[in-house]
């Protein structure tokens, strides 16, 4: 390793360090518990939050990023599960310290909570079951019964195409979770599902006979960047995740953790 890749990392760790200690204090910016990094996470999102086999331990993406955060900030990690509808609401109010859960970076979202640099790319995607009639664009949903999770960019992107009249489905299923619009499409009660590319290619990956994508959006479109949310004004408690993620992609540790997980491009 270079002598200066080395000195990155220490003064990285050490300017964590020092954050971290100033928010232990009592100024504002503090963590909610000394010593305790409390994550707000929505589990049932794979591949970034569910439930181990147990049903109880939570594992995936974010969960292991957040902890490997935590070991950096020399700080403990539990985990909170909440729905995603409120989960900002919820750092606004002081439930938890930060939120991971596969958050994508919206100008609107910006002005509630504060984000950390970038962390996944993704993308819209169009899901069906392996062997039916395949949607090869946005504008196919029309006249098909659709699904997806509520309160996403999902949501966001299909009410453009609809304000637009691009696309008129026959009918449009909301759920709270992303796993029962997948228990739905199995059973053919809808047509597709409308879901971020990375959990898309994770239903396809580990249920190659039942599900099967047949678009992802792609240029001229922009991607969309996952964040780390922090309360807005938490300045230290962010700079302090910014410089543990950086350390984390320098590292290898990050790129370790996406592979682990099925994505092998990634922010590097």
């Amino acid at each position: 390793m270079k002598a200066k890749r080395v000195l990155a990392l220490v003064c990285a760790a050490l300017m964590a360090s020092l954050l971290l200690a100033g928010c232990a204090g009592g100024e504002r910016g503090m963590l909610l518990t000394e010593g305790i990094l409390l994550v707000g996470t929505e589990i049932g999102y794979p591949p970034f939050e569910q439930f181990s086999d147990d049903g109880v331990t939570p594992i995936g993406l974010d969960i292991d990023l957040a902890k490997e955060i935590g070991k950096i900030l020399g700080l403990e990690v539990q985990f909170q599960n909440t729905d995603f509808e409120g989960i900002l609401d919820g750092l606004v109010i002081d439930k938890y310290d930060v939120v991971m859960s596969a958050v994508t970076i919206t100008a609107a979202r910006a002005e509630k909570v504060d984000f950390s640099d970038p962390y996944i790319e993704n993308w819209q995607a169009i899901v069906v079951r392996k062997g039916a009639e395949a949607i090869d664009s946005p504008e196919g949903l029309t006249g098909k019964n659709v699904a997806y999770q509520k309160a996403t960019t999902s949501t966001e992107y299909l009410n453009k195409l609809r304000d637009t009249g691009a696309v008129t489905p026959n009918k449009v299923e909301e759920y709270e979770k992303v796993m029962n619009c997948f228990d739905d499409l199995r059973l053919a009660r809808v047509d597709a599902v409308l879901c971020d590319s990375v959990v898309a290619g994770d239903y396809e990956a580990n249920h190659p006979d039942t599900f099967e994508i047949t678009w992802v959006q792609s240029a001229p479109d922009e991607p969309e960047l996952f964040g780390i949310a922090v309360k807005k004004g938490n300045a230290e408690l962010l700079d302090a995740v910014n410089g543990a993620l950086a350390e984390l992609k320098a590292n290898g540790k990050y790129q370790d953790i996406c592979s682990d997980w099925g994505l092998e491009k990634s922010m590097a």
